[in-house]
């Protein structure tokens, strides 16, 4: 009886530890907003273990082409620009992140991956990259659609804007 006791107090124990988690279990919630103007404003903010950094509003303009074909899917950190191939497509193709990393994650980031993520600012606190998928494969685009809205995303990460909250 005693050890079943202490086996069913530890289980308590991890659950509990488990449970001051933000994102324990799939709590973490993420907001998808169709675009719908050529200036696209989001909030993001680092996690990085049990730290959360500051937060930012994050502000880039698209193409006019874009408004009403593409969605975001923002997850706290990480903002998801997705192409809407039609009016029922409820996933989305990904085609580029922009993510808020605090100073370690940026640099473990970039010294794990060179040449796949690019710095497009940074506070004293936080590092705001971008990325696109490593291939068409996992955008769900076919190769011609995902070269084309790849070449626009650098022009658009330079409009880039970002402001304390």
């Amino acid at each position: 009886m005693s050890r079943f006791y202490r086996i069913f107090l530890f289980g308590v124990a991890l659950l509990a530890l488990a449970g001051c988690s933000q994102y324990t279990f799939g709590s973490g919630q993420s907001d998808v907003e169709t675009i719908e103007d050529t200036t696209v404003t989001r909030t993001l903010q680092y996690f990085d273990n049990n730290d959360e950094g500051p937060r930012y509003n994050v502000s880039l303009d698209l193409p006019e082409e874009w408004v009403g074909q593409f969605e975001t899917r923002n997850e706290g950190n990480s903002l998801a620009f997705r192409y809407l191939v039609d009016e029922d497509d409820e996933q989305g193709s990904p085609l580029f992140y922009v993510e808020a990393l605090s100073n370690a994650q940026y640099w473990e980031q970039i010294g794990s991956y060179p040449g796949q993520y690019f710095n497009i600012a940074n506070t004293a606190d936080t590092y705001f990259i971008y990325y696109l998928p490593v291939d068409a494969y996992y955008s769900g685009l076919n190769q011609d659609e995902f070269d084309a809205l790849a070449a626009i995303v650098p022009d658009i990460v330079e409009s880039v804007e970002v402001v304390r909250r």
